[in-house]
């Protein structure tokens, strides 16, 4: 098989001109971007995964590169070849869009929190986020508080790890309001504690009396902090 000229000939058929500029709103990378949608990009991975090619061979130069890679590591049976290849993988995730997308494929990791964890520790934003995510889609329900409570500990100023942590404290609402709160109540940065309520309070799936309690609560905190 050759891989330069199937992706060629993929990337010929399926770019879009003006789906790239939009993506290019909304996504800061280095990476080119070439504006195929992702149901494309998760076709041609299956297909790749059919014919059981070399990850080592698949090219990184382009945004789409990114998450082709990152989709067929997802379908990798062997866990330890799984995070091996994320871990080379990890320094080309530099946007929210790659991470966010490759995380939520990678389910059935079970007994794998350790490596993800471990990730929250990095001085990179995109791994922390990376890790946050994962946590968020496949921990948070199972463990509401203790989750929780490892994604508030992770330190980073970057917008983008912020944010994942936001998200992950309004899920943590909807799976398990009362330990949620309760840590949320011990945390201290301003725009964690506005950004989770206000996703919370945006979320169909938390009850009008849960929101009342979190409105409250801001309430509070905006006259504690003037």
């Amino acid at each position: 098989m050759n891989i330069c000229k199937l992706y060629d000939e993929f990337y010929l058929e399926k770019s879009d001109e003006k789906k790239a500029a939009f993506d290019q709103k909304l996504i800061s990378t280095k990476f080119k971007i070439n504006g195929v949608k992702t149901s494309d990009i998760e076709s041609f991975a299956k297909t790749l995964f059919k014919e059981n090619v070399d990850l080592n061979l698949l090219p990184l130069s382009c945004y789409e590169d990114i998450l082709i890679k990152g989709f067929l590591i997802a379908k990798q049976k062997d866990q330890e070849l799984k995070k091996k290849e994320l871990q080379k993988l990890l320094p080309f995730i530099d946007n929210w869009g790659s991470c966010d997308m490759i995380c939520s494929r990678l389910k059935k990791m079970d007994g794998e929190e350790k490596f993800f964890q471990e990730l929250l520790y990095s001085s990179n934003p995109f791994y922390k986020r990376f890790g946050i995510v994962w946590l968020k889609n496949f921990v948070l329900k199972k463990d509401v508080k203790n989750t929780i409570t490892q994604i508030l500990e992770v330190s980073d100023d970057n917008y983008y790890v912020k944010m994942a942590q936001a998200w992950a404290v309004a899920d943590g609402f909807v799976f398990d309001f009362e330990s949620t709160f309760e840590v949320l109540k011990t945390y201290k940065d301003d725009f964690i504690v506005r950004k989770s309520i206000s996703k919370a309070n945006d979320s169909f799936r938390i009850t009008k009396e849960s929101k009342e309690i979190l409105k409250k609560y801001l309430k509070e905190w905006k006259e504690k902090k003037c």
